[in-house]
């Protein structure tokens, strides 16, 4: 019985700061982790990812929880109806109240930068001359810390749990479940969202497409993210070109417990496309991003049938 299915992606950022840690003075600072050597790689949280997932699903037609959420000063108590919103099931809640709590389904890691961080600002000033003052009277100035960077992020679905409550989830006696039918369409939008993923701060000046340049999908009978550490890149030629080998190697290491394999790569970004490629070849098809998390809304589509389970 399929267990889980793990996404392993990359994400290409030309120039931004996707999500930014706290200000020192006029800088905002990107936020960023330290490596045992002492250079730092910047990265996006997995709480900045799901808040674009969930507004990603927002612009697909899903209603969210939060317009129907109780606020009373700090505490914010969610309306507990995961069967009707699609955030509640796949993100999970917390009552403040401590009797319900649903821990999310769809687990996310940070978007971590395979390269180090150079150091990079951007420059922003605001005149006040254009407010009817002399060009005498200045203006502020603002830096914004940037970077140029392919991202590494990985989602895991545990699909038991998706559309199914159980009852210290919802306040109740019994359980509860979705039809097999509405678990598949929440899983098809699940994907949707990713493939139509962008989002986080700046977006007015520093845009960023973080739809996955290159995605590897598996459906598995336990859950374990594969992909986590398995996405590894160069620099190389003014092209980026990713390792075939810690891929090969994870999914060589997980075989007996793959039940399907996806893989997606968009011309043009990797220097060794057809390397990639021949790698993959004999674990699934290799398509365009875009085809591949079409197939992979194919693949769940099938799932809780006799074939599947």
């Amino acid at each position: 019985m399929s267990k889980a299915i793990v996404i392993g992606y990359l994400a290409k950022v030309s120039a931004a700061n996707v999500n930014a840690s706290h200000t020192e003075g006029n800088v905002v600072v990107a936020k960023k982790v330290t490596l045992p050597d002492g250079s730092t790689i910047p990265y996006i949280s997995g709480q900045a990812i799901r808040r674009m997932l969930r507004d990603r699903l927002e612009e697909l037609g899903h209603p969210l929880s939060e317009p129907f959420a109780q606020v009373s000063g700090q505490e914010v108590t969610p309306p507990v109806r995961p069967w009707e919103f699609i955030d509640e099931d796949l993100f999970g809640y917390l009552d403040p109240s401590g009797q319900r709590r649903r821990t999310s389904p769809v687990r996310v890691s940070a978007a971590v930068g395979l390269f180090p961080f150079q150091g990079d600002r951007d420059l922003g000033t605001r005149s006040f001359e254009r407010f009817g003052q002399t060009m005498a009277a200045g203006g502020n100035m603002f830096e914004t810390e940037l970077y140029a960077n392919l991202f590494r992020g990985t989602i895991l679905v545990e699909l038991d749990r998706v559309g199914v409550f159980r009852a210290l989830e919802i306040g109740n006696k019994e359980d509860r479940a979705l039809p097999s039918d509405e678990r598949k369409k929440r899983l098809h939008a699940l994907l949707e969202a990713l493939k139509l993923l962008w989002g986080g701060g700046r977006t007015a000046r520093m845009l960023s497409d973080l739809s996955p340049k290159f995605m590897a999908y598996a459906r598995l009978r336990v859950k374990h993210p594969v992909f986590l550490e398995a996405l590894v890149a160069r620099f190389e030629d003014s092209r980026y070109v990713l390792d075939p080998e810690p891929l090969a190697n994870a999914l060589k290491k997980f075989s007996p417990y793959l039940e399907r394999t996806i893989f997606g790569i968009d011309p043009g970004i990797f220097g060794n496309e057809e390397e990639i490629q021949k790698a993959l070849q004999e674990y699934g098809p290799v398509r365009t991003v875009s085809e591949a998390l079409t197939e992979a809304q194919r693949d769940v589509s099938e799932l809780w049938s006799e074939s599947s389970s």
